[in-house]
């Protein structure tokens, strides 16, 4: 009977094709040693290639005895066994995270790398009905929007799927039993100090017995209803996206007279498309990261605003642009007195002269000058107050004034490298060059500046 509702749930959601390799996340516990069970069971007739990760949280000093037990579970059917380990303690408090966020962060990531070193075609989570309610009720408690009462999806477009999300744990266990399994408990799951083991124990209970023993059921049909409303309006969103949205070098740029045409629920679900294209870990972000995003559009505040995983978002003119964090970095000044690579705080700078058939395409991390004029000597160094810069037909204009003209975010301003020669500035990295050191059809000589990182 369950193996029979399981099959009846990957035919209706379309979880697994037959010939499917499959990446089962085993914890050692009743949930996913049932899962890895159940596929394993079903593995001839739909032809399943079945691999197994077991990831080690280092938090419990036994922990190591799960692993073993997994390894052993996975000996005894010959199924491949790929076992991580990290302290991720020390990750959570470098990251601010909860345990439980940096945890999920750094599995899935695992999973991901895993899927694409071995072609996995589906990634396999053993989380169930339970889960499903416990979560919707937490995010009730701490506030969500309508995606986050859709709870827990059934199958993500990339690889998730989760196979079990409509049986609950007794069905689960129930099966375990009937298959004569054995697995491992683990002792935070009583812990009521974290919140989902108190809506597990003590909530979930009294819903039960005060308002209706059904409730599990009465919450997963509307979850169900509601995730269904969730996909089409997730299509709507990502037909717009795709049509918005563009690159300039490595930054994503989202058209804001689009957005603005677009219904806010739309918007919403567009900024979460673009944070994850752009490598933003969705599970850190929050309604105030959605909330700020909105202003950037609507209210046209130039921000920028800060995103998890060191991104930021700042408005532009017509665009909304996500990009890596750039932090400020000291006064300094570096004399260059010949070619050769110099150490600057934004990495390694090579200076070079070559000949003009040997330029290079210009790219964010080269800079060129003429160099028909001997260059040398030089100082690079950061802006400072006063800073003026020579505009043929106009004479000299503060440098602050310019950047403002040309539209630079304030938090770049100060991270943009001055090129100075005899108290005058003659270039800003990528921004202005002096006119006697314009580039020209007939300059021989090219001044080349090389950004490196550190080694």
């Amino acid at each position: 009977m369950f193996l029979k509702k399981i099959k009846r749930t990957i035919l209706e959601h379309g979880l697994f094709q037959k010939g499917d390799r499959i990446l089962v996340g085993v914890s050692s516990g009743l949930d996913s040693i049932t899962l890895l069970e159940t596929l394993y069971l079903l593995r001839k007739e739909w032809d399943f290639k079945i691999f197994v990760s077991h990831y080690d949280h280092k938090i419990r000093k036994d922990s190591y005895k799960d692993a073993l037990f997994v390894y052993q579970f996975c000996k005894e059917r010959n199924l491949p066994f790929f076992y991580s380990a990290s302290p991720v303690t020390l990750y959570a408090k470098r990251e601010g995270l909860s345990l439980e966020m940096a945890g999920r962060e750094l599995r899935y990531a695992l999973w991901y790398h895993l899927s694409k070193k071995y072609d996995i075609h589906r990634i396999a989570l053993a989380h169930h009905l339970d889960d499903l309610i416990e979560e919707v009720l937490l995010k009730l408690i701490r506030g969500t929007g309508k995606r986050g009462l859709a709870g827990i999806p059934i199958k993500r477009e990339d690889l998730i799927v989760r196979p079990f999300l409509f049986v609950s744990k007794e069905e689960i266990r129930n099966f375990a039993k009937l298959r004569n399994l054995t697995w491992r408990e683990d002792p935070t799951n009583r812990d009521l100090r974290i919140p989902r083991n108190k809506i597990r124990h003590l909530l979930i209970p009294f819903l039960e017995k005060n308002f209706t023993p059904k409730i599990k059921e009465t919450l997963r049909k509307t979850v169900i209803l509601i995730g269904e409303e969730e996909e089409f309006i997730e299509r709507q969103a990502l037909e717009n996206y795709q049509n918005l949205k563009s690159y300039w070098e490595e930054d994503l740029l989202l058209r804001v007279s689009e957005l603005k045409r677009l219904s806010s629920v739309i918007r919403r679900r567009i900024y979460f498309l673009a944070f994850k294209e752009a490598g933003i870990p969705l599970f850190r972000v929050t309604s105030r990261h959605i909330l700020a995003m909105e202003s950037l559009v609507i209210k046209q505040t130039k921000g920028p605003v800060y995103l998890p995983g060191k991104f930021l978002a700042y408005r532009g003119p017509g665009y909304v642009r996500i990009t890596k964090k750039v932090f400020t970095i000291p006064y300094f000044e570096r004399k260059i007195l010949e070619e050769g690579i110099y150490s600057i705080p934004q990495g390694k700078l090579k200076v070079v002269i070559i000949n003009k058939e040997k330029r290079p395409p210009q790219n964010p991390n080269n800079f060129q000058l003429s160099a028909q004029k001997t260059p040398f000597p030089f100082v690079i160094r950061k802006r400072k107050p006063g800073d003026r810069i020579y505009i043929p037909g106009v004479g000299h204009k503060k440098l602050k004034k310019y950047l403002q003209e040309k539209k630079i975010p304030l938090y770049l301003r100060d991270n943009l490298l001055v090129i100075e020669k005899d108290n005058q500035i003659i270039g800003i990295w990528n921004t202005y060059v002096h006119p006697q050191f314009l580039i020209k059809e007939d300059t021989e000589a090219i001044l080349l500046l090389e950004l490196f990182p550190q080694d």
